[in-house]
């Protein structure tokens, strides 16, 4: 998904359409990989200035498969965004902000300009870092691993001293 700078060159002042889809199988965030459950759909245009700003009005919109801190469950988040952004040549600094206006820096010699990595960081925003299935999600068992929202009488017998059911933790328990 780019801009081609010499076709928004040769179109100084009017709008360059743009309207794309892109697959995409997982975004990175929080070190997990999510899932992206629908293509990428982005509409919008682009217009070049005779200062050589680029102007750029972007809708799009996904859906991203998170998954519940306490229990595991998936959580579709639907992503449905609108953002201004303006790209400026050769600007000391490489990202600044006006308002609800992003302003990135751009290469004026490049030929391109990849959307994509602008639009991931606009969907990881409207992620949310710590997601619930719900505010009173009980998680799991800590003993047996099941899932307390759909146990209500959960009881796991107790370990004894000494005994430890994950195979992994028996020279620990054998200590206590």
């Amino acid at each position: 998904m780019e801009l081609q700078l010499s076709e928004l060159k040769s179109n100084e002042g009017q709008l360059t359409p743009i309207d794309e889809s892109v697959s995409l199988e997982s975004i990175s965030f929080h070190d997990d990989e999510l899932e992206v459950r629908e293509e990428l759909r982005v509409t919008g245009g682009a217009i070049f200035t005779s200062e050589e700003v680029i102007n750029v009005s972007l809708d799009f919109s996904t859906t991203v498969i998170e998954h519940c801190r306490r229990c595991l469950e998936s959580i579709e988040t639907k992503i449905d965004r609108h953002e201004e952004i303006e790209f400026r040549p050769d600007m000391e600094a490489e990202v600044t902000s006006e308002g609800n206006l992003s302003i990135y820096r751009y290469e004026s010699g490049s030929g391109t300009i990849d959307l994509l990595p602008y639009i991931i960081r606009f969907i990881k925003l409207d992620l949310e870092p710590y997601p619930l299935c719900r505010e009173d999600c009980k998680g799991l068992c800590p003993k047996c691993g099941a899932n307390l929202n759909e146990e209500e009488d959960h009881s796991c017998e107790e370990e004894s001293e000494g005994e430890a059911k994950d195979p992994r933790m028996e020279k620990l328990a054998e200590l206590l």
